[in-house]
């Protein structure tokens, strides 16, 4: 609602809801004898002012049984309380409705809301009893269990009347497996595979029923596997350095030594070596395609030997260029910095020094520094990158440190655009950075899904990422083609904080926007990462993690349309120190480009601490989960997560004319902020969320959805306006080891804690703490 300016003579009060969407503000002379302001707004600034009363929403529809929040406005007098009434049912004293439970279909029943000051000022709105939906299973099919490995899914019902109680009428499940009956979860672990053929019944509280037979399959591996609703990667790259051998003759390049002509002159087979300790000033150096093939790769590398390296599957520091710290990044230990590698760097601008040409392949980069010029004023684009519209396989970038510097921009570390069988693996990559008021807008250390050739497989393992942009981002441009099958794990994605303004130690603007981002991937894996430090300012709000397929507009026209992100799979994660946690969108352009796809997301077993929209520029919201009508988002599941936003728990949207099915949220230990559920904003009272009351929003926004078995903390509304199945708790009385106001604290359950056993599963709700932290161990 639109705020008005009073005079100074009058006052302005506000009627306080159960929500905290302010739905009416009442003007009162704040004088008597003072009438000409408040006669102005229609005020009479007598004694006995003449109260008017309106009541929403005027008209609704509801099923026996179901609740519908009303709200009143009172004008005209300064006591903005009323007595609520209904000619049918139950109302609480702060308007929340419950139709009775018998009440025939076709009854109408009004409802009042009466001045309780003055008499005989009130006013009606009515709702009508009509016959729910007609009862059904939501859920299509069942995604596959790994042996040995826990398992969780959750049926989903439409329709009928809630609550509703699960079977199996016919079949059976794995060993070791159980249908929940209040939740409809099928949980556990076995170690038998097979096809379970099975028959599920619900049934509604009038006895309704319905039925759906499903398959759920149990497979002895991962590969081509769900994690949810999440189809994971098909394919995993295998990368040691068995799995790249090269028999050949090895080519020594000294110190100003010519690497191009060594690159033209070797065979398939062979090992380039660049003398340890050199600089090599260079602009463009390409590597040529060469018939190679699986028993013959072609690997440059430092002459170091290997036992002056870290060892293979353990990250490079700079410490092996001689560098001991780095201003404003993590310590990564070095006491003894060594000369180990040998250095390219790149004089030229655009992209370089690193260029695969269209066809190269079968190439392994080891123990290189590759960065570029300092202190010449200049942008410079990718340091590693494919040639313009160049298509190239079978790539590892191992134990490499690849850097800009501190002050110019250098948009990209490395650029997968138009890769196969790619890996950037155990290597150091940072000083990647957009300025404000610079060239460019932004970076990212490793980027793709652009371009009109197959991308991926793709392995993106144990590095630290560090770029003002995006750390990590597929997608953001011209595409005809979308990457597949992306694996990224244990990696440290990070963004100093001398690069935002008013820190200590600050060193220059940088145009910072989240940590990780999709706009155009399929299948993919984020496992085992730790994400620090985000924060909004530029065009961005500080989310660290944003699944947002998108279409792209380009001299006005859109220029991705097949763009889509779907089937991806967040777990074993911890993001802290950000404006906001996840945004979970289907997105549409300034010029109303839509995306193909967006689809099947699921996020465990995630620990989000420190979000805070004040100190980080953001929204202080842990998930944002919007759509577009078409494609519609849906089968989004939240499962196991610890988080603590300082203001929303959920950013929510989308048509209310339409539902996002498959939404589930459970099993979790949250702070709910002090909005816990926000619109996104947009139609204003046509997106579902715009009444930002948590059981009101879920109702319009999702069908099918499953928000419960979570413990919400700090939850400024009685449960009555939360899903049921939720307990509310506070801080204090979760019983954290160490809370330490969700920054940097001790997140394990004491054992008196009432979340201890209490999920679905029979473990505890919240994150696995010790699996998360076992997972991202030396991450850092």
């Amino acid at each position: 609602m639109r705020s008005q300016t009073v005079s100074p003579n009058c006052s302005q009060r506000k009627v306080t809801p159960t929500s905290f969407q302010i739905v009416s503000t009442v003007l009162v002379c704040a004088l008597a004898g003072i009438s000409l302001g408040c006669a102005m707004l229609g005020l009479s600034s007598s004694s006995t002012p003449s109260a008017q009363v309106a009541v929403s929403p005027q008209n609704v529809v509801l099923t026996p049984g179901m609740t519908q929040q009303f709200t009143a406005t009172v004008q005209g007098t300064s006591n903005s309380a009323v007595t609520w009434s209904a000619s049918s049912g139950t109302i609480t004293s702060d308007g929340m409705f419950t139709a009775p439970s018998d009440a025939a279909y076709g009854t109408q029943i009004s409802i009042t809301a009466m001045s309780a000051d003055v008499s005989h000022h009130g006013a009606s709105a009515l709702a009508t009893i009509a016959p729910p939906p007609p009862l059904q299973i939501a859920t299509s099919s069942l995604s596959a269990a790994v042996v040995n490995t826990g398992y969780s899914t959750t049926l989903l019902a439409t329709g009928g009347t809630p609550p509703y109680t699960w079977s199996i009428s016919a079949g059976t499940l794995p060993s070791g497996f159980g249908l929940q009956s209040s939740t409809g979860v099928i949980a556990g672990t076995t170690s038998q595979t097979g096809q379970y053929s099975l028959t599920v019944k619900v049934a509604d509280s009038k006895s309704n029923s319905a039925n759906e037979t499903f398959t759920l399959p149990v497979v002895t591996s991962a590969s081509g596997n769900f994690d949810g609703p999440a189809e994971l990667p098909r394919v995993y790259l295998s990368t040691t350095m068995a799995d790249t051998p090269a028999p050949g003759s090895v080519i020594t390049v000294s110190a100003n030594g010519n690497l191009q002509s060594a690159l033209n002159s070797a065979s398939c087979g062979d090992t380039i070596e660049l003398q340890a300790g050199a600089i090599f000033s260079v602009g463009d150096i390409t590597f040529p395609a060469k018939n190679c093939d699986d028993q013959h790769w072609i690997i440059v590398r430092t002459s170091a030997s290997d036992s002056l390296l870290p060892a293979e599957g353990t990250r490079m520091t700079p410490c092996y260029a001689g560098v001991a710290s780095l201003n404003g990044r993590p310590s990564f230990g070095c006491t003894s910095p060594t000369h180990a590698l040998a250095t390219i760097s790149y004089t030229g601008v655009g992209d370089g020094p690193i260029i695969f040409v269209t066809g190269a392949n079968h190439y392994r980069l080891l123990g290189l520094e590759v960065t570029r010029v300092a202190n010449n004023g200049k942008a410079v684009g990718g340091l590693i990158v494919p040639d313009q519209s160049a298509t190239m396989d079978k790539i590892v970038i191992d134990r490499m440190y690849i850097h800009g510097v501190p002050l110019e921009e250098t948009r990209r570390g490395v650029r997968l655009a138009g890769a196969t069988n790619t890996a950037v693996q155990d290597s150091y990559i940072s000083d990647f950075h957009c300025n404000v008021g610079g060239s460019c807008t932004d970076s990212q250390a490793v980027s793709g899904g652009t371009g009109d050739y197959p991308m991926g497989p793709y392995k993106i393992t144990n590095n630290f990422l560090e770029a003002s942009g995006e750390n990590i981002l597929f997608g953001g441009g011209t595409a005809t083609q979308t990457p597949t099958d992306i694996e990224v794990s244990r990696n440290y994605l990070y963004k100093p904080m001398i690069w935002m303004q008013g820190q200590p130690g600050f060193l220059i603007s940088a145009i910072v926007k989240n940590h990780f981002e999709l706009k155009n991937a399929q299948r993919v894996l984020v496992d085992s990462n730790v994400m620090e430090n985000n924060w909004g300012g530029f065009s961005q709000f500080g989310f660290s993690i944003m699944l947002t397929p998108k279409n792209q507009d380009i001299n006005n026209a859109s220029v991705c349309p097949i763009c889509l992100v779907t089937d991806v799979t967040v777990r074993n994660t911890t993001i802290s120190h950000v404006g906001g946690g996840l945004t979970i969108a289907n997105v549409i352009t300034p010029i109303g480009g839509v995306p193909f796809d967006g689809q099947r997301f699921s996020i465990h077993d995630v620990i989000a601490d420190d979000i805070d929209g004040t100190a980080y520029n953001g929204h202080g919201t842990f998930a944002e989960v919007s759509t577009v009508a078409q494609p519609l988002l849906q089968s989004v599941s939240i499962n196991h997560v610890t988080a603590f936003p300082n203001h929303t728990l959920f950013n929510m949207g989308g048509p209310n004319t339409v539902q996002m099915p498959g939404f589930t949220f459970t099993n979790s230990i949250v702070a709910t902020g002090t909005y816990p559920v926000w619109s996104t904003g947009a139609g204003g009272k046509s997106n579902c969320a715009y009444y930002d009351i948590p059981s009101k929003t879920m109702d319009l926004c999702f069908s099918g959805y499953v928000f419960s078995s979570n413990a919400l903390l700090e939850s400024p509304y009685s449960s009555s306006s939360w899903p049921t199945g939720n307990s509310l708790y506070t801080t204090s009385e979760i019983g954290f080891v160490n809370y330490n106001n969700g920054k940097n604290g001790d997140y394990h359950l004491t054992s008196s804690s009432p979340a201890v056993g209490k999920a679905t599963d029979g473990t505890n709700l919240g994150a696995n703490v010790d699996g998360v932290l076992s997972a991202t161990s030396n991450v850092r």
